[in-house]
């Protein structure tokens, strides 16, 4: 296994504000309305999203959105996953528009993921790209995105700072969750770096540094 001190400086200048894809209007024409099409494409063919962009966005139903067209580019798969979202988008809004996202706890991470999870469409990787944009911040831990890509680093144990995430898996990410916000937040600290530069290091580089690990996925577009 590495140790993540040798990528330090490069954690520490990760340009995580600026982390964009690229999505094509024709992916989301027969999935939106074209009042809504409109609102998020301007005419455009395509649009690129970064995430600056979704964190600046107050309007709920456009930061939904946003958070989908930015996490699947291409579309999710899956039977119109995408469009079950969609249909639920105010019942969404009212479960991560907490009026003071920054003193969470524990308890109010399960209430969320036991409703969220409620919702045709909702894994750990669309919720938890949901609580991340939202800023929220759980016993002091500021949420993460946890998708398939990280969660193969951990499997992998590619780094010894997360061997105690190497049992996580799709199957009880859930459950997990806290413990690895807990485990990037400590992580981070000990590096000196936000904790959102360590989860884009890992998410870009984790599963391509050579060694016997697998090859990487369509990471950000699963829906689970």
């Amino acid at each position: 296994m590495r140790s993540l001190n040798s990528y330090r400086e490069l954690i520490a200048h990760m340009p995580v504000m600026e982390q964009s894809f690229t999505t094509k209007l024709s992916t989301w024409e027969k999935k939106l309305e074209q009042r809504e099409l409109d609102s998020l494409f301007g005419g455009r063919e395509e649009r690129t999203i970064s995430r600056s962009d979704i964190l600046s966005k107050n309007f709920l139903p456009e930061f939904i959105h946003l958070v989908i067209l930015w996490g699947y580019p291409r579309g999710m798969r899956g039977q119109s996953n995408d469009q079950k979202i969609f249909s639920n988008i105010d019942a969404i809004g009212q479960i991560i528009n907490y009026p003071d996202r920054k003193n969470l706890n524990e308890q109010d991470l399960q209430d969320n993921f036991t409703r969220l999870s409620q919702i045709s469409g909702l894994g750990i990787s669309t919720i938890s790209k949901l609580l991340y944009f939202r800023t929220h911040v759980y016993d002091g831990y500021h949420a993460l995105i946890l998708d398939e890509r990280l969660i193969r680093v951990f499997r992998n144990q590619i780094f010894q700072e997360f061997a105690e995430l190497k049992h996580i898996s799709r199957a009880n990410a859930l459950s997990n969750y806290m413990l690895y916000l807990r485990t990037m937040h400590i992580v981070a600290s000990q590096l000196r770096v936000p904790t959102e530069n360590l989860e884009m290091f890992l998410f870009t580089f984790g599963n391509n540094l050579g060694g016997e690990v697998s090859p990487p996925g369509p990471h950000i577009y699963d829906n689970w």
